[in-house]
């Protein structure tokens, strides 16, 4: 939950400081690609602590360090600005891939009790914000369209995102620390 509240919170800062330009002058690309670039580590790392497989923690593990050393790269050599697009797009699929992985495989494990677990809110608002942002992205590519289209792209997205918190105040819901806790003093009873 610890992660999740950091996501959000990045989330918060974000777009205060992109919606409200007064508060911080400077560059939106730039606010936007570290914002970004934090919130898919993050994002990533809790999917990765999801899913079971060894192989597969250590792909999604592999793919965050891959990605994140290849954004700051980038990012230092060609300016934020340049590749921002490919990133973003590119760190949107990876992360619903990541969702989609992590919704299976929670599938596969808690069947008829998949809505009291948080993984499942999770996994379902990420899934739903970055099909949306992938869709608005190549329907309207960056720098093409009229300035309306592009104010039209931040609302829906902004609204999307707020479903997405909806889903993660879902998640905190079903959180239950007490069974966890429960369960664990109970093992270590055994031994």
């Amino acid at each position: 939950m610890i992660i999740l509240g950091a996501v959000c919170l990045l989330s918060f800062l974000n777009h205060l400081m992109v919606y409200i330009p007064q508060l911080v002058p400077g560059n939106i690309a730039f606010i936007n690609g570290i914002f970004d670039l934090g919130i898919f580590a993050l994002l990533l790392y809790l999917f990765r602590t999801m899913v079971e497989p060894a192989w597969l923690k250590n792909l999604l593990y592999t793919i965050l360090i891959a990605f994140s050393s290849v954004s700051i790269t980038v990012y230092a050599l060609r300016g934020i600005g340049q590749y921002s697009f490919i990133l973003s797009m590119a760190g949107a699929m990876i992360l619903l891939g990541a969702a989609i992985i992590a919704l299976v495989q929670l599938i596969r494990d808690k069947q008829l009790f998949i809505f009291q677990s948080p993984m499942f809110w999770i996994a379902g608002g990420n899934i739903c914000y970055f099909t949306m942002y992938l869709l608005t992205g190549f329907v309207i590519a960056q720098g093409k369209g009229t300035t309306i289209q592009q104010q039209e792209k931040m609302i829906l997205l902004s609204i999307i995102n707020d479903i997405r918190i909806g889903f993660f105040i879902a998640a905190a819901y079903c959180f239950n620390p007490i069974k966890e806790v429960d369960s664990n003093d109970r093992s270590s009873s055994l031994f």
